[in-house]
C-alpha cells in the first residue's frame, strides 16, 4: 500500500502495488495516479530516503509541487561524491562530511546542565533535476543538516554490538561468515605469513579498517534533509520531516489495530476490498483523533514525532464498549459514558443523554455519530 496523509495524519489517498515493487517506483505512480488528479493547489511531499530519486523530484516540481526528503548521511559521508558532478552549477561546494565537521554556521541548543542536545545549519544552492528522457529543470534547493543527542545516543546503543563484533573479527576471522555483507566495508582480508609478516598466499587474516569505522561512528546522530521549499526556516523543515512518523504510525495501525496483516484473501478484487475497508477505518480513526486534539487545544506536531490525542487502540476499545442493551418493550439501556468514550463524544460535540431510548433514537444516534466523522 502506498499512502498519502496530510499534516494532521488524515489519509488523503492510497494505491496498491505488488509486493516486489521498489519504493521509488511506487512513489512515481502515486504522484501520477493520486496527487496530480486531486486538484490541490500545491502539495509538499515529505518522504524518507527511499523515495529520494531525481526523477521523482523532477516530477513533483514540474507539476507545481514540492518536496522535503531525507538524504543518507552515512552513504554521502563515506562515498565522498564529487559535488562538481552532482551539482554542476555550484562552485567549490563541500562534501557533506567536510561541511558537517566544520563548526561554522551551527546553531546550538543546550539543556539545563549546559550539555549540547541539538545543533543545525543549512545551505542553499542551485540544483538541476532531470527525468529519464533528459529533460531538466533548475531549482533552488536547501539542505538542512542537524545533530541530535537523543538520536546519537540511540544510534550508539543500536550499533554497540556491531562495533564489538567488528573488533572481535581481528582475533576470530571465522565470524565473518555470519555478517560478511554488512561488515565488508569495514574490514579487509589479506594473506600473510604470521611468522614473517610477508604478504603471501597462505591463511586469511582480518585487518580492521579503523578509518572506515571511525567515519561510521562520526555519522551517528546526524541527519540531512533536502527540500525545494528553500524559503522555509530550518526548524520548520525539520518539524515537517519529523511529521513522517504519521505515515509510520498509520501503517502500524493498519497492520495491528485494523488487522490489515496477514491477508486471508487471494483474488485481486478481494485484496483491494480488504485494504479499502482498512483505508476507510483509518480515515475515521484519524478524524476522531484530530477532533480530540482540537478539543484539548493541542496540535498534531511534536518535535520528536507527532501527537495523536488518543491512540487507535484506546479509541477502538472505547467505541467497542459503547453498547445498547435491550431491556424489553422496545427500550434499550446505553453504556455509561465516561473516560475515553466521554472524551470522544465531547470532542465531536455530541450529547448522549438518552434515557431508555427506543430503536429509532439509537439509529438516529448512530447517524449523528457518522455525520460528525464523515
Amino acid at each position: 500500500m502506498g499512502l498519502f496523509v496530510d499534516e494532521n495524519g488524515i489519509p488523503v489517498s492510497y494505491n496498491m502495488f505488488p509486493g516486489n515493487t521498489q519504493d521509488k517506483t511506487t512513489f512515481k505512480e502515486m504522484i501520477k495516479s493520486s496527487l496530480n488528479k486531486q486538484g490541490f493547489e500545491k502539495v509538499v511531499v515529505v518522504a524518507d530516503n527511499g523515495m529520494n530519486a531525481q526523477e521523482n523530484m523532477y516530477l513533483l516540481v514540474t507539476n507545481g509541487n514540492g518536496y522535503v526528503v531525507s538524504k543518507s548521511v552515512k552513504q554521502s559521508w563515506t562515498t565522498k561524491p564529487s559535488w562538481n558532478q552532482t551539482y554542476p552549477k555550484v562552485e567549490n561546494m563541500k562534501s557533506l562530511s567536510e561541511w558537517a565537521l566544520e563548526e561554522d554556521g551551527y546553531e546550538y541548543t543546550y539543556n539545563d546542565s549546559k550539555i549540547m542536545t541539538f545543533k543545525s545549519k543549512s545551505r542553499t544552492y542551485q540544483r538541476e533535476l532531470k527525468d529519464k528522457e533528459g529533460n531538466s529543470v533548475t531549482i533552488t534547493e536547501k539542505e538542512v543538516l542537524y545533530w541530535s543527542k537523543a538520536h546519537y545516543d540511540r544510534e550508539v546503543k543500536q550499533n554497540k554490538k556491531f562495533i564489538e563484533y567488528l573488533e572481535s573479527c581481528k582475533d576470530h576471522p571465522d565470524k565473518l561468515k555470519d555478517k560478511q555483507r554488512k561488515s565488508q566495508e569495514f574490514i579487509k582480508v589479506i594473506q600473510v605469513d604470521k611468522k614473517t609478516g610477508e604478504v603471501i598466499k597462505t591463511k586469511g587474516v582480518v585487518v580492521l579498517l579503523e578509518e572506515k569505522i571511525n567515519e561510521y561512528k562520526s555519522t551517528m546522530g546526524y541527519y540531512s534533509i533536502v527540500t525545494s521549499e528553500a524559503e522555509l526556516a530550518d526548524k520548520e523543515i525539520i518539524n515537517r520531516y519529523h511529521g513522517l512518523s504519521r505515515i509510520e504510525d498509520s501503517f502500524r495501525v493498519v497492520k495491528s489495530d485494523l488487522e490489515g496483516r496477514p491477508i486471508y484473501v487471494w483474488t485481486d478484487e478481494h485484496i483491494r476490498a480488504h485494504f479499502l475497508v482498512c483505508f476507510v477505518a483509518l480515515t475515521m480513526i484519524r478524524v476522531i483523533q484530530y477532533k480530540v486534539l482540537v478539543h484539548e487545544g493541542k496540535t498534531a506536531a511534536k518535535e520528536d514525532g507527532w501527537e495523536s490525542g488518543i491512540t487507535a487502540e484506546r479509541l477502538a476499545e472505547a467505541l467497542n464498549r459503547f453498547e445498547a442493551n435491550h431491556i424489553g418493550d422496545g427500550y434499550y439501556q446505553l453504556s455509561e459514558v465516561s473516560g475515553d468514550l466521554k472524551l470522544i463524544l465531547d470532542s465531536l460535540g455530541m450529547s448522549c443523554d438518552l434515557v431508555l431510548p427506543d430503536l429509532g433514537q439509537i439509529q438516529g444516534l448512530k447517524n449523528l455519530f457518522a455525520s460528525f466523522i464523515l
